[in-house]
């Protein structure tokens, strides 16, 4: 089918029953969608058709399925016909054929063939495009960064990262931006289907970090050591990954194409790995919301019992790990990195340290659960070192803001 940019100017995949005798088709199948096309080629490519439009021919621009090549050539063709610059072509063509996922290799080349590469100039200190900066620790971070650096959060509607890095790519050109903080995860996180998304959405941030030379953040968590059963493990960044479950499974997938990116295309990309954050803005961890709302009625509070033991996580409060975010970016700092308190608090403590805190009346009950927990608290012993963070506050003094806004 072809998709009409102008009414004189569309793309469509080669063989279109659409294509009629009235239209002009410029080939472009034997470019490559890929690094490497030659410039006089592309140059030639869009010569044939420019040349066609101010003959008064309807031009069609084909390759095999009418996405990347042939979308990269009209644009080029659409700004140089219209003299207007490349950046604007691409988002006529993205929103007349509203095709998100032309990649990205065969557009730059065209840029560089039009010789447009010097509209995204080197800039001085952190200029910071956050994924998924509508989220709790998204927006904790826009706000940690307001006068530290220039930030920008692009909605989900702006740059959908499930469907292709174009919309992203046109955004770091225009922001000038040099560094990505990748926190944008499927909306359910926890399911089969979101490690592919979650792998996905990476894969498009990284090719875009790798065709604008971007430093790229990436927050993974404390879940790919989940799979360890343990009383009190401590994990630094030498502990094998050893995930259990889909999210903590799909940080390792992510994590192991971050490491892919490095080898083969010298991304810089820092990984942080986070111990559960908690704090005022989200309901996670569940627990302490469900133990919180039982204790402002007075009703039986459940707490677990594993095979292992009462259950005990490294809770690190969301200021902590802003905090750890905003000086990544503003450090050289490279490689990855654990970040948590180091000290490991029980669900049972935490219910009843609630139960205390609001003077209630709820009983705590032990609930056996036939499986193990991992215990996991978090060493950030080169965190310290690399860029002088250090967490700040315990979970006692974080939980008293959280109980307060409960009680109003």
């Amino acid at each position: 089918m072809i998709r009409w940019i102008t009414p004189f100017l569309g793309t469509a995949a080669a063989g279109s029953s659409d294509i009629d005798a009235t239209i002009q088709i410029v080939d472009v199948r034997d470019l490559v969608d890929k690094h490497g096309n030659n410039t006089d080629a592309i140059r030639s490519k869009i010569d044939q058709g420019i040349a066609l439009l101010n003959g008064g021919h309807r031009v069609v621009i084909c390759c095999d399925y009418g996405i990347s090549r042939s979308n990269s050539i009209a644009a080029g063709i659409l700004s140089r016909h219209t003299t207007i610059p490349f950046d604007a072509a691409v988002r006529e063509v993205r929103r007349a054929t509203g095709e998100d996922e032309i990649k990205l290799e065969p557009l730059n080349a065209v840029r560089a063939a039009l010789m447009q590469q010097g509209s995204v100039p080197t800039v001085d200190g952190p200029r910071v495009l956050i994924t998924g900066g509508a989220g709790f620790i998204g927006s904790a971070l826009q706000k940690a960064l307001k006068g530290a650096a220039f930030n920008i959060a692009p909605s989900r509607a702006d740059a959908d990262l499930s469907a292709g890095a174009l919309a992203l790519d046109l955004l770091v050109k225009e922001n000038r931006i040099n560094t990505l903080v990748h926190l944008a995860n499927p909306r359910v996180y926890t399911s089969a289907r979101a490690t592919g998304d979650t792998v996905t959405m990476l894969r498009n941030a990284l090719d875009v970090c790798r065709e604008n030379g971007l430093r790229l953040v990436y927050l993974s968590g404390w879940e790919v050591y989940s799979g360890y059963r343990s009383t009190d493990l401590l994990a630094d960044e030498t502990l094998p990954i050893l995930p259990k479950g889909p999210y903590g499974e799909a940080k390792m997938l992510c994590e192991a194409l971050i490491s892919h990116y490095r080898l083969l295309y010298q991304i810089d990309a820092t990984i942080l790995r986070s111990s559960p954050v908690y704090g005022l803005g989200s309901d996670r961890p569940k627990f302490i919301y469900n133990f919180l709302n039982k204790a402002l009625v007075g009703g039986p509070i459940h707490t677990h019992a594993y095979l292992n033991g009462s259950p005990r996580l490294d809770l690190l409060h969301i200021d902590d790990l802003t905090a750890a975010l905003v000086a990544i970016a503003n450090s050289n700092a490279s490689g990855d990195y654990n970040v948590g308190t180091g000290h490991l608090t029980s669900t049972l403590d935490i219910a009843s340290a609630i139960v205390e805190k609001t003077h209630s009346k709820s009983k705590i009950v032990q609930q056996q659960i036939a499986d193990h927990a991992p215990n996991i608290r978090m060493d950030y012993t080169r965190a310290r070192k690399d860029f002088g963070w250090s967490p700040k506050i315990s979970i006692l003094v974080g939980l008293d803001p959280i109980i307060t806004r409960g009680r109003a």
